[in-house]
């Protein structure tokens, strides 16, 4: 059973269903246009006073770099938050990464990657390939995990498998926060899970998909949806979903894929917990959070 606070802030985030207004263009443009005006979330006091914050840009484009004053370790987060590839870093992120650096001592980068509908995947994915390439030249591959949430998991596993491909060096892990894998939103099972997700719609996720494919492209293509490419040769990945989540189904079927290749991929399932429930302020989270950094620093 889920917690009474689980309970009460699942009902409010009913009462936005965010992604539910870009179903309807007009609507979403004029939902990302405030998007777009009241500006990205920054890093707040407890970054100012507890670490150093060194802000630089990648072809125009804002990439922070944390590092602990006291405490640090070798351990490094390549983060690349949510929101469905078009809307800003919000402060539930920058609370999430807060916590991980508190936790671990690693140091980050936030790379505020390009976002859709202005820009597609292959505008945005040179910005952070770069922004990694400069984290592996001073902190070493094998101490960065690459993690996200949402479409920032999808992101994350885009990003890993692009590595690959391209011989480039590896994180040592990646972990996928309610991951945004496939964005076509085709499989049947999401039907049944719309009608308890309180925050995703289909139609929302198809359209924030063609946004992040580029007008006149196909979304059921890699990177776009990395659910279709390739999962073997990659880094230890743990994925994270709760089960009243629209994007359950692409963890599952991540999941399978991987289990029906030998590939190794664990995946932590929160029973009735929403879309990037980890994020948010209640027990089931925490209990999430100590999971995940208990993968970063093994």
């Amino acid at each position: 059973m889920i917690s009474k606070r689980a309970r009460f802030i699942n009902f409010v985030l009913r009462l936005l269903k965010v992604q539910q207004r870009l179903a309807d263009y007009d609507t979403g443009m004029k939902f990302l246009a405030r998007d777009r005006k009241n500006g990205p979330a920054r890093p707040g006091r407890w970054f100012r006073k507890h670490s150093v914050i060194n802000e630089h840009h990648m072809d125009g484009h804002k990439v922070y770099e944390i590092e602990p004053k006291v405490g640090a370790s070798k351990q490094h987060i390549f983060y690349l938050h949510g929101g469905g590839y078009a809307f800003q870093i919000v402060f539930v992120h920058w609370a999430m990464i807060k916590k991980l650096i508190k936790a671990t001592g690693a140091s980050a980068t936030v790379p505020l990657y390009p976002l859709a509908p202005e820009h597609d995947w292959s505008q945005s994915y040179p910005v952070v390939l770069q922004a990694y390439e400069r984290a592996v030249a001073k902190y070493g591959a094998e101490n960065i995990t690459i993690m996200g949430d949402s479409a920032g998991g999808g992101y994350s596993l885009g990003l890993t498998q692009m590595l690959r491909d391209h011989g480039k060096p590896m994180p040592g892990k990646v972990i996928l926060l309610s991951p945004w894998l496939d964005a076509t939103a085709s499989d049947p099972l999401q039907q049944q899970l719309e009608k308890h997700d309180v925050l995703l719609s289909i139609q929302g996720a198809r359209t924030a998909g063609q946004f992040w494919a580029g007008e006149g492209n196909d979304p059921a293509v890699f990177p776009v949806s990395p659910l279709f490419a390739e999962i073997d040769k990659l880094p230890p990945v743990a994925v994270f979903a709760g089960s009243h989540d629209l994007l359950y189904a692409d963890a599952l079927r991540l999941k399978e894929r991987a289990d029906s290749q030998g590939d190794s991929i664990t995946l932590h399932v929160g029973e009735e917990m929403q879309h990037v429930w980890m994020l948010l302020p209640i027990r089931e989270a925490k209990l999430a959070r100590a999971q995940i950094v208990s993968f970063i620093m093994r």
